[in-house]
């Protein structure tokens, strides 16, 4: 009996072992795993945007993310966004879009890493949805500051606030399908389409 006991202290006390039960779903499954960890931080990423420090206290609520709520319009954080550049703006806000977009299409890709090498948990669906949510405000505030340097800068166009709205969409449609190979692995075939709800605004 003393000998079973010292073996089962030295299993426990190994991090790396699971003890499931016969017939039980592993619960390490929604433990932080490298795939789980990269997607997280990559939403960490994109959250991190240059206007990062003007965004309100996160709810919990969809629509309060996505329409407000309190939070500053995207034309206050384009307003203060561009008031906080120095030097030449113009470049320094088309960089941002690239990095922005970069850190989007770096969640899908990540989103689907995760997908398939873990058994998702709705915390991953979670994350992906926050990521639609940030993309489609990026996509606002980005499009609000093109227009503002547009009124002084020639070089910013209509053309090119309509191409960065539509290279957003892209990446924000990428990300819908991520959530929908995530949402069909969570709820089957009566999993939400996010793909086909994520319209331009």
């Amino acid at each position: 009996m003393v000998a079973f006991c010292g073996l089962a202290l030295a299993v426990t006390g190994c991090a790396s072992v699971e003890v499931v039960m016969p017939g039980a779903k592993p619960v390490a499954d929604a433990e932080p795993r490298r795939e789980r960890a990269e997607l997280t931080a990559s939403l960490d990423r994109l959250e991190d945007s240059p206007w990062a420090e003007n965004k309100a206290v996160e709810t919990d609520s969809f629509v309060q993310a996505l329409f407000g709520g309190g939070a500053p319009s995207p034309k206050e954080d384009a307003e203060r966004y561009l008031a906080d550049l120095e030097g030449q703006a113009t470049l320094t806000v088309r960089r941002d879009i690239e990095a922005t977009l970069s850190a989007v299409w770096n969640v899908a890709r990540n989103g689907k890493e995760a997908a398939s090498a873990l058994e998702p948990v709705q915390g991953d669906l979670r994350t992906l949805e926050a990521a639609i949510v940030e993309a489609r405000r990026c996509r606002l505030v980005y499009a609000e500051a093109l227009k503002m340097l547009g009124d002084d800068d020639p070089s910013v166009t209509r053309d090119e606030v309509r191409l960065v709205k539509s290279r957003f969409n892209q990446a924000i449609m990428e990300l819908g399908r991520t959530a929908d190979l995530v949402s069909t692995r969570l709820e089957g075939d009566l999993a939400p389409s996010y793909a086909q709800n994520t319209p331009a605004l």
